[in-house]
């Protein structure tokens, strides 16, 4: 959901508990009256996962105009006269047109943009001559509650509620599993890729590192109660993959140095590697912060907590690098001497 977006308003997304507040026994009352008013063969589809929505196929094709106003005396009876009605015919004729006219308004030349204007026409009086057996009805229960709570808390200051979506139970839990998958299997590729490029010693700091990250970003959402939705997926395994970036980069130079025949205790290689990557990690990580702060700061509610997540997690990133994958390195390198000390015993 979200504020009309102008020269002087901000459009925001607006999560509710509910996805529907029609009770299933209303959604099955509702369907009765639809079958009675519409006769035999009248067929009344209504998801668990569909929100307040109802599928209706009627027994004959009506016009478009004609079935609308029908369905919205039969909601408008039971007490429900918003609702928003489409036709299967005309949800293909709007996205058809919808394209065409997208990609004629993309064009400089004044008449292709007049060709546009008769797209839309043409679109409209063949939406109008439409005759279907199949609706979609959607109450707008949820949107007329929101709408009532914003004009009261912020009058004229709230313009609309600009569109609604429903997720079900069902639907989010998949989706949160679905987005746990790809992290995972985000990790594992970067673990292979870990395992192929360094040895063991490097390894456990990576995924120590790795972790750390990810739980401390899982952790600022609780505390923040910031909703598990795609983008927070897309941010996170952006995050993800910056601070394995970081890491890597001080890796190579440890590895570089080691190379090298630097001589000396293998915290000393480390330092001087971190000195000398010192420069180049503080100043893209401090580049890259104002770009999603300025994202964060300006881009607007919608991105707000992509943007937020972001932030944390390049900090995280250029921290542990440093100061978790580094020193991690010293203990694996320190683990792998005993043991081969004692092999040798």
């Amino acid at each position: 959901m979200g504020a009309a977006a102008g020269a002087d308003t901000q459009k925001l997304q607006i999560f509710t508990e509910l996805p529907s507040l029609l009770t299933p026994i209303k959604k099955l009352e509702l369907a009765k009256q639809i079958e009675q008013h519409f006769g035999a063969g009248t067929m009344v589809e209504t998801p668990n996962d569909a929100g307040d929505k109802f599928y209706v196929s009627l027994p004959r094709e009506w016009p478009i105009l004609d079935g609308k106003k029908e369905l919205q005396a039969v909601f408008g009876k039971a007490g429900h006269p918003n609702i928003a009605i489409e036709s299967d015919k005309e949800d293909r004729i709007q996205s058809d047109y919808l394209r065409e006219k997208d990609l004629l308004m993309s064009a400089r030349d004044d008449e292709v943009k007049a060709e546009a204007m008769k797209v839309e026409k043409d679109a409209r009086a063949k939406i109008d001559a439409i005759v279907d057996t199949r609706f979609t009805v959607e109450v707008q229960a949820i949107k007329d509650q929101v709408t009532t709570a914003l004009t009261e808390k912020f009058g004229d200051g709230f313009v609309q509620v600009l569109s609604t979506a429903s997720v079900s139970p069902a639907v989010g839990k998949e989706l949160f599993q679905n987005a746990l998958l790809a992290m995972i299997y985000a990790i594992i590729g970067i673990l292979i890729y870990i395992a192929l490029r360094f040895d063991a010693r490097y390894a456990p700091g990576a995924i120590v590192c790795l972790l750390h990250d990810v739980i401390v970003v899982f952790g600022v959402m609780s505390v923040l109660d910031i909703k598990f939705t795609l983008p927070i997926v897309a941010a996170i395994l952006t995050v993800i993959g910056y601070d394995i970036n970081d890491t890597i980069v001080v890796y190579d130079r440890i590895r570089e140095n080691q190379q090298k025949g630097k001589t000396g205790d293998v915290t000393k290689i480390i330092n001087l590697s971190l000195n000398e990557v010192l420069s180049r990690t503080v100043m893209t990580g401090i580049s890259t912060l104002m770009t999603v702060g300025a994202i964060w700061l300006l881009g607007g509610g919608t991105i707000e907590d992509f943007a937020f997540l972001l932030f944390i997690g390049i900090l995280l990133g250029t921290y542990s690098s440093i100061f978790v994958a580094s020193p991690l390195v010293v203990y694996t390198d320190k683990l792998f001497r005993r043991r081969a000390a004692a092999a040798r015993a």
